[in-house]
């Protein structure tokens, strides 16, 4: 049941966003590639499927925002916690159950639309570079948590139907625009799911080994985050 509460109260916002997304980064990579000569060099193919990936992993993030919000301090608002909190589970099985689905939405939003990406790219006569669709989704999920994280922690401490939202979108445009900034830029999630520094300019590939180290990290800090999420709606009293 509590599955399918998390489901419902999420569902237009994740059906919208699939759609959109794996509509819009589809139709990128046939706007860039159908008239592209079968005699195009690789690095041409490889350049929108990097430059594609740039698109979706942006919309992700903003995608991923917007999903996390709600829970229980906007049913509060809404007059309809007191419900929730009268089912027989305790609050951390709520919010357990919301960062799951939540989870298995946004992986969703990550796989269908980079699949659908690469499938149109190669299409039109990429070679299948199947490790470089990996190591994209890679950085891709390895900074994504971050934002994961940081939207839930918002959505459960931060009061308003408008404000959180804002405030997380904020957050977004905060890294967009640090992300030439020096001091930043190792420690920015939205720098490392584009992959800049990974980036050979001529042959347009990811080069260079798997940055588990940098994940790892991310996903300490997210499992961090979210613990302190947890832990302001136990305190908070509805």
């Amino acid at each position: 049941m509590l599955w399918y509460k998390a489901w419902l109260e999420t569902r237009a916002r994740f059906l919208i966003s699939l759609c959109g997304m794996t509509s819009l980064g589809t139709w990128y990579a046939y706007n860039e590639l159908h008239d592209a000569s079968k005699f195009a060099r690789a690095e041409w193919y490889f350049r929108v499927l990097h430059t594609g990936h740039t698109l979706l992993a942006t919309m992700w993030v903003a995608a991923v925002l917007i999903l996390m919000m709600g829970g229980l301090l906007r049913e509060r608002d809404l007059g309809t916690a007191p419900f929730t909190l009268a089912l027989p589970v305790s609050r951390g099985r709520l919010m357990r159950t919301r960062i799951l689905v939540g989870i298995l939405e946004s992986s969703a939003l990550a796989i269908v639309p980079w699949t659908a990406l690469f499938v149109t790219v190669n299409r039109f006569g990429s070679p299948p570079v199947i490790p470089q669709a990996l190591f994209h989704l890679l950085l891709l999920a390895g900074g994504g948590v971050v934002f994961f994280a940081t939207a839930f922690l918002v959505s459960s401490s931060v009061e308003g139907e408008y404000t959180a939202p804002a405030v997380s979108i904020g957050l977004l445009f905060v890294c967009v625009f640090a992300s030439d900034d020096r001091a930043f830029r190792d420690y920015n999630p939205f720098n490392f799911i584009l992959g800049t520094e990974y980036l050979d300019r001529a042959s347009q590939l990811l080069i260079g080994p798997a940055p588990w180290a940098h994940v790892f990290a991310n996903i300490l800090v997210s499992a961090l985050l979210t613990a302190l999420a947890i832990q302001s709606i136990q305190k908070k009293d509805f």
